[in-house]
């Protein structure tokens, strides 16, 4: 099969199954999804705080709202230019970067030399039960993935111009896209112990630490506090001790049916090894990651751990030449479909009026 019909396919599934999603749930719920609505709020007032408060009617802090890093309301102001309104447009941004995010993998691993490069991008979109999920609503998961894998490809290739956009467009979408920072000093150190030279060409990653610096000085621009994002309460997870998760009392825990969070822990820890001694500069991702989600208390540390999901595939590209695990990863979309129905059909938020959305 030729690469284009590949990625039609690829392209293709990853947005019919989205398309799944949305007929059967209805656009409103897709719409009431969190935290989509608060992006949109974002996106029509860039946190002005009398805006947000005479505009929107969430109960919600309006300290709340730098959370909600620029890049992905930034995208969605971007779209709905283009004759959509900011609902849609904020759907629309997140399919595209979905369908972006499967070809990408593909062209990656095809590059990179990964055994079994269509399964790496179907793994991508379907082996995480909650990435269906994420990409059927508004969310900047798809972005922020995206613009992390190709960083990473770009630092393997040695284009560090393009490896410090991508990298600070990441960091401008979510605040995991600092762990980049220390990944590829670490990946840095290592290679000038190896050669016992400093690679000097690796001067434009400096403009991720800016990236930071930029951001915080926007945020004051628009809010008048430099720290903002720090100010935003409860909103980190991460605690000084890990697997604090398992403490039902923590306040984004409240339960004690944890035990999925055991085999999130244990495919998380067994891909990334597998990644480690495939690629350097991955794997060091990954490994920095999935060691911060061992800090984070939150329920929801399947959607936490989402950037994970490349770095998984990667390391376990070979496993996908055995045909029962084939079949048995195909047969598993059934009850991944009614997870993500259940899903997107209860994770929604009360909107009391629509018209400052829209």
């Amino acid at each position: 099969m030729k690469r284009w019909h590949k990625l039609l396919i690829l392209g293709s599934l990853t947005a019919v199954s989205t398309f799944g999603i949305w007929i059967m749930t209805g656009m409103t719920t897709i719409y009431r999804n969190y935290d989509g609505p608060y992006y949109v709020a974002v996106a029509k007032t860039w946190y002005d705080k009398q805006s947000l408060g005479n505009q929107f009617s969430f109960n919600l802090p309006l300290e709340y709202y730098p959370a909600h890093l620029p890049l992905y309301p930034l995208l969605i102001s971007l779209a709905a230019k283009t004759g959509l309104d900011y609902l849609q447009a904020m759907v629309a941004v997140n399919l595209i970067g979905a369908v972006a995010l499967v070809i990408s993998m593909y062209v990656i691993a095809s590059k990179s030399g990964w055994s079994n490069p269509v399964w790496i991008a179907l793994a991508t979109m379907f082996f995480w039960p909650r990435m269906w999920a994420v990409r059927s609503v508004g969310s900047p998961e798809t972005i922020f993935i995206l613009m992390t894998v190709w960083s990473l490809y770009c630092f393997t290739q040695k284009k560090y111009w393009l490896t410090a956009i991508f990298g600070s467009a990441a960091i401008l979408t979510k605040s995991p896209g600092v762990l980049l920072i220390p990944a590829y000093a670490i990946a840095a150190l290592g290679k000038i112990l190896e050669t016992k030279k400093i690679d000097w060409k690796m001067w434009p990653l400096s403009i991720l630490p800016a990236a930071i610096g930029g951001l915080f000085y926007f945020y004051f621009l628009r809010t008048g506090d430099f720290w903002a994002y720090f100010h935003t309460g409860d909103n980190i997870h991460l605690g000084l001790l890990p697997f604090r998760i398992f403490d039902s009392s923590q306040p984004w825990v409240g339960s004690f049916w944890l035990e999925d969070i055991i085999w999130i822990y244990l495919l998380g820890g067994l891909g990334v090894y597998a990644a480690l001694k495939k690629n350097r500069v991955w794997g060091i991702f990954g490994a920095i990651f999935y060691l911060s989600i061992l800090f984070v208390s939150h329920r929801d540390i399947s959607r936490y751990s989402l950037p994970l999901i490349p770095i998984i595939a990667m390391g376990w590209a070979e496993i996908w030449n055995r045909k029962e695990v084939r079949v048995a990863t195909l047969l598993i979309l059934i009850p991944m479909y009614l997870y993500t129905l259940n899903f997107v059909q209860n994770n929604v938020l009360d909107v009391g009026n629509w018209a400052p959305l829209l």
